[in-house]
């Protein structure tokens, strides 16, 4: 059996996090979003990956990534990025399960897509009810039957969310033929849906459409719920570490340091003394946490939070230097739901407490604060002492 994976897209909502990366090599837990992917399709025969945005990076991290399995791979490059189905079109197979390469769910989704398909040898659409299915496809169906689906819907009557994980057959690959491209200029794979049968699978696990930030958090949360407990590096005495706690090969935690997990840490990193590491926090390669306090946050190698640090709900890209002091705030002083600036437009992350995102490559001064909900972007810089009240785009100084 193939699969087609969809990897192409420039994941822009996500700068300055994709700056350096495509949007599939985002990291969650222990690994990427298309690592968790690969994992579902290691009963595969083969897969195909359709790549665009830094094609380069993703391909290499793919070939490294599949040498654990005994598959198949091949990649076909979206040369205009055009919409879903134009992406869809490029598809090598007849028949095919076909996966968003942006999006988290739960393994076992797959089979059940394969034996609904395999029960009926109908394309399979895979829905979830959501609280805000306006912000989705939204699909209507009677029983399992697929009667229509609507992107973006205002007021919809139905709940169930399109969640990008389809089986299709030559059906589909007709109707796309078909097709013209939308208001957004682009080729929806709803206006081919629309053209063809196909049954409804209701998935009621974890799913996750990485679009925003917090979307990132919320699945980390939720990954590090399974994390085992292991110790490959140096722990060294008058430690405390409550399982499960995952240390990385060559990384030294030094005395004082106090560990709740669930805590990725990764290799070669120098922890404490007297680090306080808190619950669904990840710390990437090579990273130097001293005498400060991480909560929830995920952390990119190299990157320096050595004195006196808070860091709270946050994400900080690779080879970033936190001055001695500086402080991220992730909580409203009136206690409502953090909003944060994406593209211009302000959005509800829905999240009581989030704190900033910081691009790579970009260092503060001591004693600076940054306000909950800020974006900073890759290669900036904030002198001592300054404030983060707004967003900053890449190449900045704050002075």
């Amino acid at each position: 059996m193939e699969a087609l994976v969809l990897a192409a897209g420039l994941g822009t909502r996500l700068r300055p996090l994709t700056n350096s990366r495509p949007k599939p090599l985002i990291r969650i837990g222990e690994k990427t979003i298309i690592d968790y992917i690969i994992d579902s399709l290691k009963d595969f025969d083969e897969i195909s990956f359709v790549v665009n945005y830094r094609k380069e990076i993703l391909t290499d991290h793919i070939k490294e990534y599949i040498k654990r399995y005994d598959l198949n791979i091949r990649f076909i490059e979206q040369r205009e990025v055009s919409g879903t189905a134009s992406a869809i079109s490029l598809s090598p197979y007849d028949e095919f399960l076909c996966i968003n390469g942006d999006i988290f769910f739960e393994p076992y989704l797959i089979s059940d897509v394969i034996k609904l398909y395999s029960k009926y040898n109908m394309n399979v659409i895979s829905v979830k009810k959501v609280d805000d299915p306006e912000n989705y496809g939204v699909v209507y169906k009677e029983g399992n039957d697929f009667l229509k689906i609507c992107e973006k819907e205002k007021n919809p009557s139905s709940n169930l969310a399109n969640i990008g994980v389809y089986f299709f057959t030559d059906e589909v690959l007709e109707a796309i033929k078909k097709i013209k491209k939308s208001e957004r200029n682009e080729y929806e794979i709803t206006d081919a849906l629309n053209r063809c049968n196909a049954k409804v699978l209701e998935y009621k696990g974890f799913w996750n459409d990485i679009g925003y930030f917090w979307d990132i958090l919320n699945t980390n949360e939720f990954i590090m719920e399974k994390l085992e407990h292991k110790i490959l590096g140096n722990v060294e005495k008058n430690v405390k570490i409550i399982p499960p706690v995952y240390i990385g090969e060559e990384t030294t935690v030094r005395e004082g340091s106090y560990i709740v997990g669930p805590v990725v840490i990764g290799k070669s990193c120098k922890i404490g003394p007297n680090s306080f590491i808190r619950k669904n926090t990840v710390i990437g390669n090579n990273c130097h946490i001293g005498m400060s306090e991480i909560k929830n946050s995920i952390i990119y190698d190299k990157t320096n939070i050595p004195h006196f640090n808070y860091v709270g709900d946050s994400i900080i890209d690779e080879n970033c230097n936190l001055g001695a002091g500086t402080m991220v705030a992730n909580l409203r002083f009136d206690d409502k739901t953090v909003f944060m600036e994406v593209k211009g437009k302000k959005i509800n992350s829905g999240r009581r407490k989030m704190g900033c995102i910081m691009g790579s490559n970009t260092k503060t001064g001591i004693n600076v604060t940054i306000y909950p909900g800020r974006i900073i972007g890759s290669s900036c810089c904030v002198y001592p002492g300054r404030i983060v009240d707004k967003n900053m785009e890449d190449n900045t100084v704050l002075r």
